[in-house]
């Protein structure tokens, strides 16, 4: 029998779902497991819980093993696997919110004549589902975790299927052989088999999956995607998640120790809190998007975000030739590029790109580095549907642009640069409106912040950034662009 230990681990798969977990912890502090995993340690406000955040990726494989990693490290009491999924029923409502009473393994079967099902599933555990119905009876549970005026999601307790595929796609024989035998399912995911099987077999530690809905796997996911819908969706699953943690009973408050560095963990050093930037001491010179890729540019209003490397040293062909395709593998490992779209990749005389274009569907992203060190990435800013243009959200901006500086940052190894200069645009800016996503997609008028001006929002860089410490100085990078960036509007 395991001691209690006051200790909890919470999985994600992506980075937006990570973000909205750790949105509701403090005091965090990094743990590395000697394999590599690296984890958050921190408190929920109010709780004496201490909390464990990872990472685990996209993929039921790798949710299973470190899950399995977290479980033999931390020793913890509960485990929870938090973030999106795609809806499978018309009862549901994009952004409500399901807590998996049971989790199904749906690919499991033999096929003969016809295909006979052999699934595997794993029932939630029962303290951890009466704890989350417990909270979700309070009517103001969502009140006090989630942003001002953000309405409460409807919590269902139904069992959700996790696969190897993402389903987008209403007609498709994948769909028939849900449709077929796991008709009850509320929401078909990634990750949820591989979390549950793996915390079953480590002497049975409970585990509850709660996911967000963000589109309905029915064909419409870069649409409801380019509408915010998965931030809406991880925000609303993170926060049903830290009111089931409130609603379990309290852990002895006297903690045990963490786990010993000569075993499992390296030492933790706390996160950089004031990290500083170094004024340049005169200009650098910033490849814009649309100077490199005219043909590629038509996309309406796109946030673009650059790195510039201070030394300039330009890196070799053959370098720039394994860079086009890592572009492709690293967007694709952190969903920058989603499973379903076709990515292309192009390797010029002066940089290599990779990018992904549906106008009509008016999302455009790409990444991109050239032979000087530069590496940039961009996105398409997300559209309400019923305003019909994009929206420019100051906390979703400072969010994206933290998002997509982190991206880049992951290209250090492959451009050994010392020193960074960050630089952000919005390109081209003629038509746009500055409000909130949650107002915008429930509203029908808005006013425009520009209009008819043309051309592009440049913020050229001003500081240089150690690449040492270029990822604890994130945040406060990405709040410095976007408030000058806002200056404009």
């Amino acid at each position: 029998m395991r001691s209690p230990s006051g200790k909890i681990v919470v999985f994600t798969a992506l980075p937006l779902e990570y973000r909205a977990v750790r949105s509701h912890v403090v005091g965090l502090q990094r743990i590395d497991h000697e394999a590599g995993t690296i984890f958050e340690h921190g408190q929920i406000p109010g709780t004496n819980w201490e909390v464990y955040l990872t990472q685990v990726g996209q993929g039921n494989q790798g949710a299973a093993v470190l899950t399995e990693r977290a479980i033999q490290m931390i020793r913890p009491d509960a485990v929870f696997f938090t973030g999106i999924a795609g809806g499978m029923k018309d009862d549901l409502t994009l952004g409500d919110v399901v807590v998996a009473t049971r989790v199904f393994a749906y690919h499991g079967g033999k096929q003969e004549s016809t295909f006979k099902t052999r699934p595997e599933t794993w029932p939630a555990s029962h303290r951890l589902e009466q704890a989350a119905r417990f909270a979700a009876l309070d009517p103001h549970w969502a009140h006090v975790l989630l942003p001002a005026g953000r309405e409460a999601p409807e919590v269902h307790f139904k069992p959700i299927a996790a696969g190897e595929v993402v389903v987008n796609a209403r007609a498709s024989a994948l769909q028939d052989l849900l449709d077929e035998h796991y008709n009850g399912v509320a929401a078909i995911e990634t990750e949820g088999a591989g979390f549950a099987g793996a915390a079953s077999l480590a002497d049975q530690v409970p585990a509850l999956v709660i996911r967000g809905i963000s589109d309905w796997a029915d064909g419409s996911k870069q649409q409801t995607d380019a509408g915010g819908f998965q931030l809406v969706a991880a925000d609303n699953a993170a926060a049903m998640t830290i009111a089931v943690v409130k609603a379990l009973p309290s852990p002895e408050t006297s903690k045990a120790e963490l786990p010993s560095p000569r075993s499992n963990v390296v030492d933790a050093a706390p996160i950089i809190s004031s990290p500083v930037g170094q004024q340049l001491k005169e200009p650098m010179s910033v490849a814009w998007r649309t100077k490199l890729l005219p043909p590629w540019s038509s996309q309406g209003s796109t946030l673009e975000v650059h790195l510039i490397a201070e030394d300039g040293l330009r890196l070799p062909m053959r370098q720039m030739n394994q860079l086009k395709d890592k572009l492709v593998s690293l967007g694709r490992s952190e969903a920058f590029f989603t499973a379903t779209e076709e990515v292309s990749s192009v390797l010029e005389d002066e940089f290599a790109a990779a990018y992904a274009h549906d106008p009509m569907n008016g999302r455009s992203v790409g990444l991109l580095i050239t032979r000087s060190g530069q590496r940039s990435c961009w996105e398409s800013l997300p559209r309400s549907p019923r305003l019909h243009m994009p929206v420019l959200d100051p906390k979703h901006t400072q969010e994206r642009v933290a998002d997509l500086l982190r991206l880049l940052l992951c290209l250090h190894d492959d451009a050994p640069h010392t020193r960074f200069a960050p630089a952000l645009a919005i390109d081209p800016a003629d038509v746009l409106t500055v409000m909130s996503l949650d107002a915008a997609m429930g509203s029908s008028s808005a006013t425009l912040a520009r209009s008819g001006r043309g051309g592009a929002v440049q913020i050229p860089p001003d500081e240089v950034w150690d690449a040492a410490n270029a990822d604890a100085a994130v945040p406060t990078i990405a709040e410095e662009l976007t408030l000058r960036l806002m200056q404009h509007f």
